[in-house]
């Protein structure tokens, strides 16, 4: 058996590894950066040709390496639109899930009870401007032309998918979180995208299953190294692909993932009959299986906000002072940070930008107002877990995933917020990882539960968990 190449398409960088099934070890891991950027207040987009040039890049890192390979496995970001003139190619940017020019047009639909609450049963996506379904509805009432002018309207995964293979299709977990698919019928809400956009089912590509299998182009082998007529299986979203790899169960765990944005999540055999709240969605993982769960617009992002815009020490050196403080438990003096840089997804949509910092002294030092900032990203996660964790049928364990999962800090911080064992596998690349297992596993995700032996366990002190449960009642009140 040859190798396993997992290409992991997320806001911020593309992460390829190399995967051996024969020794269930990953041979090789590397990474290709990427950032959106702005150009109008709340307006971000990103360049199609440096998402792809790093994808190709990475991949013919791999062909010079290995000269085993089996089969690329790829998973994507949710929530990314991108329209493609006759010619698929790009007709302008690509716009990912931070973009807000959308806010209009959720607090129309969401003033309509009825309609919002439709939608949501049907998509399994509330109303919020991380949907391209509301950034399609902005286009269609300001900018009609480039809508009408697009052959396509497609994902980040549906563009790189073509790229690779010449095929230009939408696979189901990608698509259910846009909004626009009915993850009931697993097919395109074309009546709802026709009569609110405008937006006509020949715009859409062909849906297919997260099972199927194309072959790398000839002009991809080119630019790659790598052979053509390699298979290129189509896989799963990275929320899904995140939580496989993170070592979650069906219908026994929650994964906390933080990376640029923070999500908790749970996989089950059924969409919930009711949302608890509003900001809860569901997606389809595959044919048998959904992932449903809140999302948080502040997650890593809000770090990175914090020590560009406020510390006198990058990462590395803020986490060592955090950590050095973290057993201080004088909660008289302790700060408190709300994150709410992008405003806020849970419990339900608000974009209005709310962060602050509270209970500041003339003694509060400069490790206190880092320690508050990543409090306050898991406080804001709390309020999530206590949702989420009723909605599995019975909790197991949770799993955590994504870039802060790097800072041991954090993974004590978290698992004494919620008061709860919080297992870390001891591969970093969850989701590059998680989507090669799915593909391996042929769907059956029972078999996944093995191997966690190797995992990293976080159990809660009684003295912390004790402090934090305290300062989190303080930290509600400030909300």
């Amino acid at each position: 058996m040859g190798m396993y190449v997992g290409v992991d398409l997320g806001t911020t960088a593309v992460k390829v590894i190399v995967y051996n099934p024969s020794n269930r070890k990953i041979e090789m891991e590397t990474s290709r950066s990427y950032e959106p950027f702005s150009i109008s207040p709340g307006i971000f987009e990103q360049e199609p040709s440096q998402i792809e040039n790093a994808v190709f890049d990475a991949l013919k890192q791999v062909a010079e390496s290995f000269g085993d390979i089996d089969a690329i496995v790829l998973d994507s970001a949710l929530h990314t639109l991108l329209f493609l003139d006759e010619g698929f190619e790009p007709l302008g940017n690509i716009i990912p899930w931070l973009d807000e020019r959308s806010v209009e047009q959720v607090r129309r639909i969401s003033k309509d009870e009825k309609l919002a609450r439709d939608l949501h049963r049907k998509t399994g996506c509330p109303a919020d401007t991380v949907y391209p379904f509301y950034k399609i509805l902005w286009f269609h009432e300001n900018e009609k032309e480039k809508l009408k002018s697009a052959a396509k309207v497609v994902s980040q995964k549906d563009y790189i998918v073509y790229r690779l293979t010449g095929k230009l299709i939408a696979d189901i977990s990608v698509a259910s979180g846009s909004g626009c698919l009915d993850i009931h019928k697993k097919d395109w809400c074309y009546d709802e995208l026709k009569s609110l956009a405008g937006l006509g089912k020949e715009k859409l590509p062909e849906l297919v299953s997260v099972r199927d299998v194309l072959k790398l182009h000839s002009s991809a082998a080119e630019r790659t190294g790598l052979r053509e007529g390699l298979p290129v299986l189509i896989s799963i979203s990275d929320a899904a692909a995140s939580s496989i790899g993170a070592g979650a169960g069906v219908e026994d765990s929650l994964t906390i993932s933080v990376g640029s944005s923070a999500a908790i999540r749970t996989i089950v055999k059924q969409p919930p009959e009711e949302y608890p709240v509003p900001g809860i969605w569901c997606y389809i993982l595959d044919e048998n299986h959904y992932i449903t769960g809140a999302a948080i617009k502040n997650g890593g992002y809000v770090f990175d906000w914090y020590i560009k815009l406020l510390s006198k020490h990058d990462h590395s050196t803020v986490v060592k002072k955090v950590e050095k403080i973290l057993q201080d438990l004088d909660l008289e003096n302790s700060a408190l940070f709300y994150p709410f840089i992008f405003g806020k997804r849970f419990p339900k949509f608000d974009p209005t930008p709310c962060a602050k910092f509270d209970r500041l002294k003339s003694t509060t030092t400069d490790e206190q107002i880092a320690r508050s900032v990543l409090e306050g990203i898991a406080f804001n996660l709390r309020r999530a877990f206590d949702v989420v964790k009723r909605m599995p049928k019975r909790l197991e364990r949770v799993v955590a995933t994504g870039g802060l999962t790097q800072a041991d800090v954090w993974m004590k911080m978290i698992c004494n917020i919620f008061n709860h064992r919080i297992l870390l596998q001891s591969s970093r690349q969850g989701a590059a990882l998680g989507t090669i297992l799915y593909v391996l596993s042929e769907g059956d995700l029972t078999s996944l539960n093995k191997g966690f032996e190797n995992a990293a366990v976080y159990d809660p002190e009684p003295a912390l968990s004790d402090y934090y449960e305290k300062l989190y009642k303080i930290w509600l009140e400030g909300l």
